[in-house]
Formats: C-alpha cells, sequence, structure tokens
C-alpha cells in the first residue's frame, strides 16, 4: 500500500508522492488486486462474497492476465527475481537505468502480444 500510495497513512495525503499509481489513475478508475491491499475501496477492487460469480469471473481474468505478464518479465527477461546493479553512482541513477530497461522489456511484451501471442488464449 505504501508504493502504491506513494507514502504512509502516518505522512497524510497531502505528502504522498504525486507520480505513485494513486494519484495517477484518473477519476472513477480502479485496479485489481488480491486480497492483501485493502484499505482503498474508492481505487482498488477485489473479489467480495457479495460479487456475482461474473464479476468474480472477471477479476480472475484479469488476475490471471497480469499473473501472465510478469511471469513473461520474471521468466523471458529475468528482471524481476534480483538486484539490479550496473555500476551506477548514484541510486537515483541505478532506479532510473531500471525503469529504462523494465520500460523497453514492456514494449517488447506488448510487441509480442500484439503479434501472435497475446497473454492468454482468445477462446
Amino acid at each position: 500500500m505504501t508504493v502504491f500510495r506513494g507514502g504512509t497513512e502516518e505522512q497524510g495525503k497531502e505528502n504522498w508522492d504525486k507520480e505513485a499509481l494513486y494519484s495517477q489513475l484518473p477519476g472513477g478508475s480502479m485496479i485489481i488486486t488480491d486480497g492483501g491491499y485493502k484499505g482503498e475501496p474508492a481505487k482498488i477492487l477485489m473479489v467480495t462474497d457479495e460479487m456475482s460469480k461474473e464479476m468474480k469471473d472477471y477479476i480472475g481474468r484479469a488476475k490471471a492476465r497480469q499473473e501472465t505478464f510478469h511471469g513473461r518479465l520474471k521468466g523471458t527477461f529475468n528482471i524481476l527475481g534480483h538486484r539490479f546493479r550496473h555500476n551506477q553512482k548514484t541510486a537515483e541513477k541505478t532506479m532510473a537505468l531500471h525503469q529504462k530497461v523494465v520500460h523497453a522489456c514492456v514494449v517488447l511484451i506488448q510487441y509480442d502480444y500484439e503479434n501472435g501471442h497475446p497473454p492468454l488464449p482468445l477462446h
């Protein structure tokens, strides 16, 4: 939740990082998560007992696509399973380089999706 929000509740919402996903979500948009991310019901959607089977199935499919995507980042590119070290002088430069590498991998995965290898079978 701290990463999603860009800060802690104790810091106060006005002090959260405006670049964090919480602040970047357009009004009315939500993210889908598992049960470990309670606390922001206006921004986070997760399965509840009250939901219809159709809604639970929809959320399950969305989570499966996300897991497939992360699996490709981890398996194909091996960029999430270990510490990123590339002789940068500062932590900020290391983070900036890591962000560029992740973005490049995401573009390649997107290209693969659009050219015959979707995240899940289309049937």
